[in-house]
């Protein structure tokens, strides 16, 4: 049984192997590289509402201090190749070890490493966040996460289809191949 350190090693390992082999073809693809600009687009808005409001600085504070509860070690462990390959579209690095024992695997110093994070990550407040926020800037806040999360989910959707659709091609072999 693996444990839940070699699971995320090989979801990693998955995610560099698309990349190297789909890397190039996905940026270029008229697609894939419309939805990747869109996505980066949101990630920049949600980031700048979440610089605005405070969010990034709290959250990054109390992530490297360890008191945080949000950023624990199976939050890192929960990302599944797709998504840690869309954040290597992106331009994100996957590290290779972590910078906090007990905290999720993708935090350093200024906060997550990684450009498009899970739901979870951007959308819970925590009990002290939502009292220095108020309702209305968590409302706003939500309301950019969601447009982000559905131009991932979109982009996924894509690149999973993409990649399906390479992987049948190779199996069919080139045309004089064919039987």
């Amino acid at each position: 049984m693996n444990s839940p350190g070699s699971l995320l090693k090989i979801q990693m390992d998955k995610a560099l192997r698309l990349n190297e082999r789909f890397g190039p073809a996905c940026l270029n693809d008229p697609e894939s590289g419309r939805l990747l600009r869109k996505l980066r687009d949101l990630i920049r808005r949600t980031g700048a509402a979440m610089l605005q409001s405070g969010v990034v600085s709290a959250c990054a504070k109390c992530a490297v201090s360890g008191k945080g509860s949000c950023c624990f070690r199976e939050m890192g462990e929960s990302y599944g190749f797709m998504e840690l390959f869309v954040n290597l579209l992106l331009g994100s690095l996957l590290p290779e070890k972590t910078d906090s024992q007990g905290s999720c695997h993708f935090v350093g110093d200024n906060g997550c490493k990684l450009q498009a994070r899970q739901s979870f990550c951007l959308n819970y407040f925590c009990p002290d966040l939502k009292n220095s926020l108020g309702e209305q800037t968590i409302l706003a806040t939500r309301q950019q996460v969601g447009e982000q999360l559905l131009a991932g989910w979109e982009l996924e959707r894509v690149l999973a289809r993409y990649i399906a659709d390479a992987d049948r091609q190779e199996q069919i072999g080139p045309p004089s191949c064919r039987r």
